[in-house]
């Protein structure tokens, strides 16, 4: 009988290197939504792939912000700094893309663990041969390494490769969770993240990172009623930033609310209603306190 083998694999790059995509590519399910916005990941998710004597737990973090200018951003940060605390595997991301390189803090991070590391060149499929060879001689110089995986995890290319790279770091070990869960967190922190996903395609300027979204009643989701009722509550950071979120005469919250709600529909597979409003928290990423009592980044 073939032993059971179960792994925490964490993902770690700088922001907008492509994480939350190669999860969802890794899961061929979406489970941690995406924007071309940096700092679009906030929490740790942890997304749970099953097999009969398989459970790899993706870790997907925060990219890494090199100038920490809230409260919330040392705190993304700091799980980041203890990516390596309970992980198998370290699968370190880079987008060739970006015009900057790995911040050296993060480069000190990396260099410090002693964990296994998977080093990963995505997005091959939006760069040039030149600049892909670059950012592989670039990457084995930094980290002393003469192995480099090369993605897209938006199409899928490599994926198989890499898939079979992190089984051979996967331990013999009981599964850690049950095998019908395919994720740690809760229906509505993924009600909430599509909701702020929408805000991060319809929004612009500041207003994506000055909000968080609280759902504050869920219903007949779990029954699988004929309706679902969810309301969910805007917190901005500025008073400011309320007539921005409503629009003239209300019509970029109804917007908002329509493209949710039909994303949340096909998420759940069944006809909901969505109510929305809009609160004020003044300078709430600054309050430690607030974001723990709100569980902003759990």
């Amino acid at each position: 009988m073939t032993q059971h083998r179960a792994g925490f694999v964490n993902i770690i790059g700088m922001p907008n290197s492509g994480k939350s995509t190669l999860v969802n590519s890794l899961m061929n399910l979406k489970m941690s939504i995406v924007s071309p916005k940096p700092q679009t990941t906030r929490q740790r998710v942890f997304s749970i792939w099953n097999e009969e004597n398989l459970q790899i737990i993706y870790s997907d973090l925060p990219g890494w912000i090199e100038n920490e200018k809230y409260t919330l951003h040392k705190l993304m940060n700091d799980m980041v700094r203890d990516s390596d605390l309970d992980a198998d595997v370290l699968l370190i991301l880079h987008d060739p893309t970006q015009k900057f390189q790995f911040s050296e803090r993060l480069i000190q991070l990396i260099h410090k663990s002693k964990l296994p590391k998977i080093y990963t060149i995505n997005k091959i499929d939006q760069t040039d041969s030149k600049k892909l060879k670059n950012s592989e001689e670039d990457l084995k110089l930094i980290f002393d390494t003469d192995s480099i995986f090369k993605i897209s995890a938006l199409n899928g290319s490599g994926i198989e490769v890499l898939k079979s790279e992190i089984l051979k770091y996967i331990p013999i070990h009981e599964a850690y969770y049950s095998k019908d869960y395919i994720s740690d967190k809760p229906i509505r922190f993924f009600l909430s993240e599509i909701i702020r996903e929408k805000i991060l395609d319809l929004y612009s300027e500041e207003i994506p990172y000055s909000v968080f979204i609280e759902i504050n009643s869920c219903t007949g989701v779990d029954e699988q009623a004929e309706l679902a009722r969810i309301e969910a509550i805007i917190y901005v950071n500025r008073k400011s930033q309320i007539p921005i979120i409503l629009g003239k005469n209300g019509d970029k919250i109804k917007e908002l609310g329509t493209k949710s709600r039909i994303e949340i529909e096909k998420y759940l597979q069944q006809r909901v209603y969505l109510g929305l409003s809009v609160k004020l928290k003044e300078n709430w990423r600054e309050d430690i306190n607030y974001i723990e009592k709100k569980g902003i980044l759990r």
